[in-house]
């Protein structure tokens, strides 16, 4: 099953009760340096969720209101005996940063983020096989320097090759500027061979991202980390970032396609 989520999650989240006032959330906030906060109800039991996007809207609602009047009350919950890739699948289709993390019998247990993920991911696991598919998603997440070049010497050492690219855009281009950016970055790095043929593969895999993106929002251009991946007779193509206008208060989110080459 792999690494689960009760190895990774922060099994010490920040809780607050929903008939709170945002004065005490804001002072939460300045004093643990919060980046998502759980509600619960007079039971205990989660009603609520804030994350990044959330809590940086807050400084515009009054002081005096209570924080069941700004959270989100529609999340998932995530099973701390998930898998990891589990928990990863569920937040990119949430479009929420973090989601609560419950043990078997519904009682909340910690909290999961992308950056809990992105760090257990540069924990160095010879138990854990790497595949195209999952190092491309590995590699488009990360986000810094340090974790990006430890993920390209993982994937090389494995006998992979592997290129990473910056790809923003409206929504008439984004397609087309998917499919160069991804296709010039891997030439660049020799993922591929300036052949039709594995362009065409490449091309293939982007237009599985592009069509989940337009999918979940249509008619929206983005910025996304792009990383690509070959290995083991096929290519994998991820894309990490934000969808629409408003870039950075957007929400992130991961696309993944691939092809045979």
């Amino acid at each position: 099953m792999g690494i689960q989520v009760k190895e990774i999650m922060d099994k010490n989240p920040i809780i607050v009760d929903q008939d709170q006032t945002i004065f005490s959330l804001r002072e939460i906030i300045i004093l643990r340096q919060a980046e998502c906060v759980l509600v619960t109800d007079s039971d205990k039991k989660i009603v609520g969720i804030m994350t990044t996007s959330h809590l940086a809207t807050i400084g515009d609602v009054d002081i005096d209101d209570k924080i069941s009047s700004v959270m989100e009350k529609k999340f998932k919950k995530v099973n701390a005996n998930m898998s990891v890739r589990e928990a990863a699948a569920m937040l990119s289709a949430s479009d929420l940063e973090a989601l609560p993390v419950i043990d078997n019998n519904n009682n909340l247990v910690g909290v999961v983020t992308y950056k809990d993920i992105v760090k257990d991911l540069v924990e160095d696991r010879e138990d854990e096989m790497l595949s195209p598919e999952s190092a491309v998603i590995y590699l488009a997440m990360t986000k810094d320097p340090e974790q990006e070049e430890y993920w390209l010497q993982k994937v090389n050492n494995k006998g992979y090759r592997a290129a990473i690219t910056q790809v923003g855009a409206t929504a008439e281009k984004l397609p087309i500027k998917l499919r160069e950016a991804t296709i010039v970055a891997a030439i660049a790095r020799s993922v591929i061979r300036e052949d039709s043929r594995e362009k065409f593969s490449v091309s293939n895999a982007v237009r599985d991202i592009y069509s989940q993106c337009y999918m979940i929002n249509p008619g929206l251009g983005g910025g996304f980390k792009v990383a690509i991946v070959r290995g083991e007779g096929r290519i994998a193509v991820a894309a990490f970032g934000r969808c629409g206008h408003a870039l950075s208060n957007g929400n992130e989110q991961i696309f993944m396609g691939s092809n045979i080459i």
